[in-house]
């Protein structure tokens, strides 16, 4: 499935502001002197030992670089051999420890990502617990000085010929030990701001394209990598899942299910999980668990339902001697790696009776799919106190009173089968971020962000999953005013308006359906004349009207899903359509739309919902599509 919403974007809200830095002279901004001052005396250096890791330089060079556009001073970043750091320098990773400006005590309390930042004395000082809390650390330094980051491509940088870092002594650890998103790179291969928003990184997961497995990261389901059918298929059946036909997975279907009572199958996986770690050994998440898909893809052998509580029904057990078993091995070797695993499904959803998860096994729990008699369903766009969502808020409650230490959480906040409709992801989220932090849930992945308020969602959930007692409606106000510029009040308006449909109305959505019910043509017309103003506010600036546009489509986009002339179900005038009609496909064209959800192109998508046929692979280079953006009244009416 190919799964692409975005090209990377050109135009920069940041770029604005680079403007000083090239009228600038050699001397300063605007021909004054440029000075950064550390604690009263100047800033010259920032330095890194000769040992320095490659997040450690990075963490380097990016403070070096802010600093020069806030400024337009040039730093050097030089190298340390001695414990000695001069004056007027601050001292970035391992070399803040070795020159004693901060102490393994003051590191110890603060978590594996967790920083410590030291100005006094005309010297500075950054580290981290490991190297990547250094360059989280290094971004704090930079917001404590003024420079705000909102969105990839939405920064404000203050302009100073003068900058004065004053005395500072903070301790920084993050709620949550995990604060991954699932997928982005592959959604949105564009975005490459994970630490700049206090996320776990990629390269802090292991990769499993180290193994020669295929596919678009998908680290969330191991078995297919770990024991890949291609590879073992044609002479180990036996390590693959028994059918209820008494038949072994023969590679079609829900992917990866193992007999996991196989033990030659156990040693071969194990055996090529050490070898994904020895290659990657930096990172510090490796995944271990089930193939996707419902308790019926599971291996029905006797030996395999032996482990079961509830013989093919709940398989927890199964599964944990199964990756306790890889865990243990990693152990042995590699000690401070943590394994991943998932409650996934009616078949994991319940915790085990009998084998319970080793200290270094994290359980991601996921609340969804769990189709057993008397649950009601799930719901996406609102909390875990929502009626359909109680069966999930009782599995982890029971979950965390048998094992505490234990647990993830995985979480679904975007619509997978309809992108852009709009799905009231965010304040769900922010209700189960509530209960999570309330209840010792030490790690969270997003199963990639919504398609709606992309951005806000990234910058609100950075802020929780440090700080889970952050202002929401605050950050909200302050992200609207910098990435909507004039048209912030407007969008604050629908964004609103939207959640209060949903509230009011009490809609419950679903990650993996259509949820049609939320946009009807009075929402439409309501939403759309929001958007009218909010495109008037800013049509001066391409930036933020592109971002206002962007929004504006997902109502566009979903208004001409449910009501057009192939469904004969207009509830407008067909002229009134065929204008949103060319601008959504205007909208769409500038952003190189190539998908919409559930394996549906963009291109088959505007076959569906109207009598126009797109020759071209790529739809928007088609000649049809510049036409019907000009006139798309004629196109309606042939």
């Amino acid at each position: 499935m190919k799964h692409l919403l975005f090209k990377p974007r050109t135009e920069y809200f940041a770029v604005l502001l680079l403007c000083f830095l090239l009228a600038s002279c050699a001397n300063g901004i605007g021909g004054k002197e440029s000075k950064i001052s550390l604690n009263g005396d100047e800033l010259t250096t920032i330095a890194v030992s000769a040992t320095a890791s490659y997040r450690e330089k990075f963490a380097a060079e990016e403070l070096a670089s802010y600093l020069n556009k806030i400024t337009g001073k040039e730093l050097s970043v030089i190298t340390v051999d001695s414990s000695m750091v001069p004056d007027g320098t601050i001292a970035i990773g391992e070399l803040s420890v070795s020159s004693g400006m901060i102490s393994r005590e003051e590191l110890g309390p603060i978590g594996e990502d967790g920083f410590v930042i030291n100005i006094a004395d005309n010297k500075g000082a950054i580290c981290g617990w490991r190297d990547l809390g250094t360059v989280y650390g290094v971004y704090e330094l930079l917001k404590q000085v003024g420079v705000k980051f909102y969105a990839e491509d939405c920064e404000i940088i203050p302009s100073k010929s003068k900058l004065k870092i004053p005395e500072l002594h903070l301790a920084i650890k993050p709620h949550y030990e995990l604060r991954s998103i699932f997928k982005m790179d592959v959604y949105y291969p564009e975005f490459h701001s994970y630490l700049k928003f206090g996320y776990t990184p990629n390269d802090d997961l292991g990769y499993h394209g180290d193994l020669g497995a295929p596919g678009g990261r998908n680290w969330v389901h191991s078995a297919s990598y770990l024991i890949p059918f291609r590879k073992f298929g044609k002479d180990h059946p036996e390590y693959f899942a028994l059918n209820n036909n008494g038949q072994r997975y023969s590679g079609t279907g829900s992917p990866g299910h193992l007999c996991l009572s196989n033990m030659e199958m156990r040693e071969t996986g194990a055996e090529r999980l050490l070898l994904l770690v020895e290659q990657q050994k930096e990172r510090s998440y490796f995944v271990v668990t089930q193939g996707d898909g419902g308790p019926t893809n599971w291996c029905q052998c006797d030996e395999c339902k032996a482990f079961d509580s509830k013989p093919s029904v709940h398989m927890t057990d199964r599964l944990m001697d199964y990756v306790n078993y890889n865990a243990r091995k990693v152990t042995e070797k590699f000690p401070e790696k943590k394994i991943l695993t998932l409650a996934y499904t009616s078949a994991t959803a319940s915790p085990p009776v009998r084998v319970a998860p080793d200290s270094n096994v994290m359980v991601m729990y996921c609340p969804l799919h769990r189709p057993e008699p008397n649950y009601d369903g799930e719901c996406h766009s609102h909390g875990l106190d929502c009626i359909n969502n109680l069966w999930a808020k009782k599995d982890i409650e029971n979950w965390l009173s048998l094992y505490p230490n234990n647990m993830y959480i995985f979480d679904y906040p975007r619509n997978y089968f309809r992108w852009y409709q709009p799905f009231g992801g965010f304040y769900a989220m922010v209700d189960k971020m509530d209960y999570y932090s309330s209840n010792n849930i030490r790690g969270i992945t997003f199963c990639v962000v919504p398609a709606n308020f992309r951005d806000l969602f990234i910058y609100v959930m950075g802020h929780l999953l440090w700080e889970p007692d952050s202002n929401v409606e605050a950050l909200i106000d302050e992200f609207m005013s910098a990435y909507y510029g004039a048209a912030a009040t407007s969008i604050r308006e629908y964004f609103d308006f939207m959640y209060n449909e949903i509230d009011v109305r009490d809609i419950h959505q679903h990650s993996e359906k259509s949820n049609p019910e939320l946009v009807t043509p009075e929402f439409s017309a309501s939403a759309l004349k929001i958007f009218e103003r909010a495109q008037k506010a800013v049509a001066d600036d391409s930036v933020l009207l592109s971002r206002v546009e962007f929004e504006k489509f997902s109502v566009l986009w979903a208004d001409i899903d449910q009501r057009n002339i192939m469904k004969n179900n207009l509830s407008i005038d067909l002229s009134v359509h065929a204008k949103r009609f060319g601008e959504m496909v205007r909208i769409a064209k500038k952003h190189k739309m190539i998908n919409v959800g559930g394996r549906i192109t963009f291109k088959d998508w505007i076959h569906q919902v109207s009598p126009i046929r797109l020759q071209n692979e790529l739809w928007y280079n088609d000649p049809a599509v510049d036409i019907l953006i000009d006139k798309p009244e004629n196109l309606f009416l042939l």
